[in-house]
């Protein structure tokens, strides 16, 4: 997931950095995610190591897990981080107990600036699906609207991932935060990896042809209701209209900083595509998985598309 900030313009700022320090505290879950990045991977954890990730890193860190809110030092590295005058502190989390206000208002009173928060369906039977949980779905949903109460829309973020089992329900799923969180800071939209529980479940990877109309449903729902979405993992040639909402774009054609995008490749007709200065490619593990006979070259020009990146951060100033 990517950490981020009280602002929509800061979030894309700080994707230049590819040093983003990402702190678990914990190793626990109260999920089972089916697509899972980390899988049965366990983070290495050590006081030592955090210590020296909030000392070294004074613009921004996230604390996650596992489920950062299943350790109970989860206020005490955010205090320390607070006192260590960290300016951005991002919760990276599932929302667990986050429907206390309470334990909100302590999180905050600690130095919390954003939550970042994941929603990876739009209804109980896909959520239970997908988490491997059952009758999570409606206290997830109470933990955000509690998160927005509290914190304000503009210290809330979410996260969803397209993959097999959600990718045909992508129109329904943006018209469901439309009517639940219209006032949301934002919602960050990414390609399943082929990482974790997915190396050995690669079913759970669609193929791009299949999840283009969906995915296009889900842009233009988002967009016409107004709320602020950003995508990451998606070739360009797949975003059609909506190429300045990648944050690729974003990275390439505004940032002076070496750039990390080393899960991305290029293949043979992205030589041939108008936007390959804007466009890293497909993730090198969908190269691996199908290869590239899905990618079209494009012939757009470049120019509007930086320009609409442009404007889509002065609108959110």
């Amino acid at each position: 997931m990517f950490c981020k900030i009280l602002s929509y313009k800061g979030y894309m700022k700080k994707q230049t950095n590819k040093n983003e320090p990402i702190i678990c505290i914990t190793d626990l879950c109260n999920q089972n995610c089916i697509f899972c990045s980390r899988g049965k991977a366990k983070p290495k954890i050590s006081k030592k190591s955090i210590e020296e990730k909030i000392n070294f890193f004074k613009d921004s860190i996230c604390i996650e897990g596992g489920e950062p809110m299943l350790s109970r030092n989860v206020y005490k590295w955010t205090a320390y981080a607070k006192e260590k005058k960290v300016k951005d502190i991002i919760l990276v989390t599932n929302g667990f107990n986050l429907e206390k206000p309470e334990l909100v208002q302590k999180l905050l009173d600690c130095g919390i600036t954003m939550f970042n928060v994941h929603l990876p369906a739009h209804n109980e039977k896909l959520f239970d699906l997908l988490t491997g949980t059952k009758g999570n779905f409606r206290r997830r949903i109470e933990a955000i609207k509690n998160l927005i109460d509290i914190a304000g829309h503009h210290r809330v973020r979410l996260t969803m991932v397209v993959n097999s089992v959600i990718y045909k329900y992508l129109g329904a799923y943006a018209a469901f935060i439309a009517d639940n969180f219209p006032d949301i800071l934002y919602i960050e939209i990414n390609m399943i990896k082929v990482l974790g529980y997915v190396e050995e479940r690669s079913w759970l990877v669609p193929k791009l042809k299949a999840i283009k109309s969906p995915l296009l449903k889900m842009f233009k729902t988002l967009d016409k209701a107004q709320i602020k979405f950003l995508t990451d993992g998606f070739p360009l040639c797949y975003l059609n209209g909506y190429e300045h909402m990648s944050i690729d774009v974003f990275k390439l054609a505004h940032s002076k900083s070496e750039l990390y995008l080393g899960e991305k490749n290029t293949a043979p007709p992205c030589a041939k595509c108008s936007l390959i200065k804007l466009c890293p490619g497909l993730r090198t593990d969908y190269l691996n998985l199908y290869g590239y006979s899905e990618l079209k070259p494009s012939a757009k020009s470049p120019a509007p598309i930086i320009k609409g990146s442009r404007n889509q951060l002065r609108k959110n100033k």
